[in-house]
């Protein structure tokens, strides 16, 4: 997945709502309906993530990376 790929996600999840939601429920759909294309890794990747979070401490840990 390229940064502009990340960026992408990260853009969505931070002003939309409602990928918010999706992406908690099932991330490989949320990314797929973005047009993001997921390798194998990235994907376990994104399923690793603790959606579970408040979606302030999930801001907190996307500003930390990006």
């Amino acid at each position: 997945m390229s940064y502009e790929s990340v960026g992408k996600l990260v853009d969505l999840w931070m002003g939309d709502a409602g990928f918010r939601e999706q992406i908690k429920k099932d991330p490989q759909a949320a990314a797929r309906k973005a047009g993001v294309q997921l390798s194998d890794e990235e994907l376990t990747a994104l399923r690793g993530v603790d959606w579970s979070l408040s979606d302030e401490q999930l801001q907190a840990r996307v500003s930390k990376v990006c």
